[in-house]
């Protein structure tokens, strides 16, 4: 009873947030598109050449119109958050909106109108709505920060992991509890929850101290390893054994059966593996359908996601290292890539004189570059998680 209310609260919130969502967006455009026409027209330039009177209701207006903005962005952009919380680009996309608002419609307005760009920007009304536009930055890329942290953190502390039930070997398979290993990355196939007891006693990659993915071959892909664990292989205690007899609820067949089972297991074709233990092959499939076997086993995966966890912190805390040793060098470089995209602006808009103003106003703000800073080394991070994905969840390196 309990979880169907919970249940249905949820449902509740999710649509009473969607509804917010849906009724501030709408504002948020409109407003956005009037600061965007009254930038880009030249309309709030012209503010500058009128009567006083006008000039202070224009400057009014903008304010006002901005102020409204600010709350309808707040609406909007935090119940979006809400709503796809779970969706982890979403942090990424505000982000490279925030960039955009900050530092990329300055560069887009100087690459299209060249010199004319500063004539739109003259007056207070101008500079009025250029403020906006960095406070919309502000306010989109504060949550832009928050929900990449956050999803980085879930990547790094999620004990989940991959999806197991979708594979061709021992997805029906029960996790045994078993005392884990103290690296997990480095665990061998029958120290993980998937290996089973039963088998693990005669298996030979347990008796050889090797990893089934190594040898290719396994419990959970090769009956050979089955047929080997089967019982009658000798070493089995004679007191946990039940006798074949009609007391125990067994009819004897004769020795045929067991005859036959002993002759199978000799045929078995073998190699010689580690500490002298006979490792069973398949000599009718090749190294890369062995490989391919391994990639779809519940063990070797299970395997790969003790890896992703072991290296997922590593990976992600080395970029935040590796832009705090190098932060002199990546001002640097930020500055001549600033510079780069300025000459590109003034080579379009033919006016070379007016084509530095973008690396200007970032290369003398710290803070600025900071911040510029801290956006990438957030979506680089993001980015090296899903290469750590990739290559422990698609290569299966």
């Amino acid at each position: 009873m309990d979880l169907n209310a919970n249940s249905f609260l949820t449902d509740k919130v999710l649509d009473f947030l969607t509804k917010v969502f849906q009724i501030s967006l709408a504002p948020t455009i409109l407003l956005t598109a009037w600061l965007m026409w009254g930038l880009f027209s030249g309309r709030l330039a012209d503010v500058a050449t009128m009567s006083p009177a006008q000039h202070a209701e224009a400057l009014k207006t903008v304010t006002t119109l901005s102020l409204w903005l600010n709350v309808s962005l707040v609406v909007t952009v935090l119940s979006a958050g809400l709503i796809y919380l779970e969706v982890e680009a979403l942090g990424v996309i505000y982000l490279l909106a925030s960039a955009f608002l900050a530092f990329g419609l300055k560069f887009i307005m100087d690459a299209l109108l060249g010199g004319e760009s500063a004539k739109l920007m003259h007056g207070e009304a101008s500079l009025a709505a250029l403020r906006e536009i960095q406070m919309m930055a502000y306010i989109i890329g504060v949550p832009g920060v928050l929900l990449a942290v956050r999803t980085l953190l879930s990547k790094i502390f999620n004990r989940g992991g991959r999806d197991l039930a979708n594979l061709s070997y021992g997805k029906d398979a029960s996790r045994t509890e078993r005392k884990a290993p103290l690296i997990g990355a480095l665990a061998k196939c029958w120290e993980l929850p998937f290996c089973r007891e039963g088998i693990r006693v005669r298996c030979p990659i347990f008796h050889a101290k090797t990893k089934c993915w190594k040898e290719r071959v396994g419990c959970m892909c090769e009956e050979n390893i089955i047929l080997l664990a089967m019982g009658g292989a000798g070493g089995e205690d004679p007191d946990k054994t039940q006798p074949l007899n009609k007391q125990s609820g067994f009819i004897p067949i004769g020795d045929l059966l067991s005859k036959n089972a002993e002759e199978k297991k000799a045929a078995i074709p073998t190699r010689p593996g580690p500490r002298g233990v006979r490792i069973p092959t398949n000599p009718h499939l090749s190294e890369a359908q062995k490989r391919l076997r391994c990639h779809n086993c519940v063990i070797f995966n299970e395997h790969q996601r003790q890896k992703y966890q072991f290296l997922s912190a590593p990976v992600t805390l080395a970029v935040p290292a590796l832009v705090f040793l190098e932060f002199d060098n990546l001002r640097h470089l930020i500055d001549q890539t600033l510079g780069f995209l300025d000459h590109l602006v003034g080579i379009v808009s033919m006016h070379a004189a007016d084509s530095a103003s973008l690396s200007k106003e970032i290369s003398n703000n710290l803070g600025i570059e900071v911040i510029l800073i801290i956006c990438i080394t957030l979506v680089t991070m993001t980015w090296a998680q899903r290469l750590l994905e990739y290559t422990m969840f698609k290569i299966k390196i």
